[in-house]
């Protein structure tokens, strides 16, 4: 970590640059998204300390549910072991370390594949063979637990042993966010993508109106009037902003039906918000995605976007045929900006590579920036 510490002292004037006046700015610098270490301190600073969604609650709907997950390389076991209560744990025996759970499904209890210690759908340790003349005291011992708070149908994870408010983070998005009413929708599928770029890119790119009118010309981009989009900034990096657009299909037409909460909005509603350090909500009119952005490596990326939609819409005439069509616009806006920011990702290693100035329309990017350093170099 020092070498990380020594690297943000290192570029504090690059950072002054970036901490500039938005007309005068520049962006964040390409160490940034190339170090290594930064990117292993990135871990300790925002992922290990933020407030993370992992998954919707209706993919737990039953006691013994459960899945894993990994955060930058850090697995962990979300389960519901009663009706009303879910929980995360570390996917971690006590014993040596090895994952105890895998995949997703439903159990009452997880047996180690190594020395076969057992443990409850919750992560407390039932049994522990071989070890009955330990001097080590082994009962009421648990997984180590996880914070998990429940939001509009979502599940979110701290692995902080103090993590900040959960009530103080969401805040800002409770009233604003009228639209994303998620916990009254129904997830259809989730798209998962792996690009070969740092995650930074893909957040930024997801807020970015700049390039939408460019790269996405054939597909939403010719629709939405990047001039005229106004960010709500929110403290913690986070955003929220509403425009004129269209349903989100290939045609442009309104596929499926429109969110009970948009009645009496126009077809063309766009509502997009980011908070930080990884999620991008967006709606349209017909339905609602929420894009998680997660780091795999300084260079690897995977984003998975859910995809969800009012009751309704499930029972459409041709809904598979549909709903196929609905994913394939989805991956294909992905794959135009996977070109871009891989690009990116090349630059950013390079030694003659120099920031370039922001424009206007990257007001979100530059709060975004600003608040990344905020919270790597206070100092810088």
């Amino acid at each position: 970590m020092q070498v990380a510490e020594q690297q943000l002292l290192d570029l504090r004037p690059k950072f002054k640059e970036t901490r500039k006046k938005l007309l005068s700015a520049r962006h964040l610098p390409g160490e940034v998204y190339s170090s290594p270490e930064i990117y292993a301190m990135e871990k300790e600073q925002i992922f290990t300390k933020y407030w993370l969604s992992v998954g919707r609650v209706e993919e737990i709907p039953e006691v013994g549910d459960y899945f894993t997950f990994q955060v930058m390389k850090e697995s962990i076991v979300v389960s519901r072991p009663a009706p009303d209560q879910v929980v995360a744990y570390m996917n971690q025996c006590l014993h040596r370390g090895v994952e105890i759970a895998v995949g997703r499904g439903n159990a009452k209890e997880f047996s180690c594949p190594y020395h076969a210690w057992l443990y409850d759908v919750s992560g407390k340790l039932v049994v522990a063979p071989g070890m009955k003349d330990s001097e080590v005291e082994l009962k009421n011992c648990s997984l180590r637990q996880l914070h998990v708070k429940l939001w509009r149908g979502w599940i979110f994870v701290n692995f902080s042993d103090e993590p900040m408010s959960f009530d103080a983070y969401i805040a800002p998005f409770e009233q604003p966010l009228w639209w994303f009413q998620t916990d009254h929708c129904k997830l259809a599928q989730k798209v998962e993508i792996d690009v070969k770029c740092n995650w930074k890119f893909l957040v930024e790119n997801l807020i970015d109106i700049y390039h939408v009118g460019v790269i996405h010309k054939g597909t939403f981009g010719g629709f939405v009037k990047g001039e005229q989009v106004r960010f709500n900034l929110v403290e913690n990096g986070g955003w929220h902003t509403q425009y004129e657009a269209r349903p989100h299909s290939k045609s442009g037409e309104q596929v499926f039906p429109t969110l009970p909460w948009a009645q009496d909005k126009p077809t063309g509603i766009a509502c997009k918000a980011g908070i930080y350090p990884n999620l991008n909500l967006s709606m349209r009119a017909d339905s609602v995605r929420m894009w998680h952005i997660w780091p795999i490596s300084p260079t690897e990326t995977k984003v998975i976007c859910y995809l969800l939609f009012p009751e309704g819409a499930f029972s459409i005439p041709n809904y598979d045929e549909e709903m196929e069509k609905y994913v394939g616009f989805v991956r294909q806006i992905i794959a135009e900006d996977a070109v871009m920011v891989e690009g990116m990702q090349n630059t950013a290693g390079s030694k003659f590579f120099k920031p370039g100035p922001m424009s206007p329309l990257e007001e979100a990017l530059y709060h975004m920036e600003n608040h990344y350093i905020n919270v790597m170099a206070s100092q810088a």
